[in-house]
């Protein structure tokens, strides 16, 4: 289903708080949590300042549901790659780690678009617990996604120094110099693999994500 088909079932109400997210989730992933102001998020939405309150309830509120926002968003990004065929052949990690680590993903950040936990996780304990639960949840879901994608090759705890070391790879690959990210990113994949994926031969192939 497409975007608009989408929004043709949804009422005037639905789309303006979609496009409100929308916007809120890539100004966070941009900026950071602390730099969104409602008057500017309101002007980049097309709407009134005024407008706000009729979708959330304070500043707070709109952060939790941008942060899960930005979380689904990227899920379907990632989805929408060539990871169900990776997956058929038993290399839908291996495809992962090459997305998540590559220069594509690294230059997404700037554009406010990527995944949130390496864009934002620093500033997680910035929200309130409501958020902080959807932050908690954001990283959990990367994590269980790992470990579907893994077919049987990753435990939990596994999973976890995954993802710690692919995102804070990517957040120092953001701090480096331009020209030098690149070659970070390319020895860190394969570091990746060789931890994580030779020797061992995927159980069976796991539900597209």
């Amino acid at each position: 289903m497409t975007s608009s088909q989408q929004d043709s079932g949804k009422s005037k109400k639905e789309q303006t708080h979609q496009r409100i997210l929308s916007t809120a989730a890539r100004m966070i992933r941009k900026d950071g949590f602390e730099a969104l102001a409602v008057a500017d998020l309101m002007k980049q939405a097309g709407l009134t300042h005024g407008g706000f309150y009729a979708h959330f309830a304070n500043r707070d509120a709109l952060l939790a549901e941008a942060l899960d926002y930005a979380r689904q968003e990227s899920r379907d990004a990632l989805a929408a790659s060539d990871l169900t065929a990776a997956n058929h052949q038993g290399q839908a990690l291996e495809r992962f780690i090459d997305l998540y680590l590559s220069e594509q993903h690294l230059a997404a950040s700037p554009q406010g678009m990527g995944c949130p936990v390496a864009a934002l996780s620093s500033e997680f304990h910035r929200l309130d617990a409501s958020g902080q639960a959807v932050a908690a949840d954001t990283v959990a879901d990367l994590i269980r996604r790992l470990v579907r994608l893994g077919a049987g090759r990753l435990n939990d705890d596994q999973a976890f120094l995954l993802a710690s070391a692919m995102v804070g790879a990517l957040q120092l690959a953001r701090a480096l110099p331009a020209a030098a990210a690149p070659a970070l990113l390319a020895r860190t994949r394969r570091q990746l693999f060789e931890m994580f994926l030779t020797e061992v031969s995927p159980a069976h192939p796991v539900q597209a994500v």
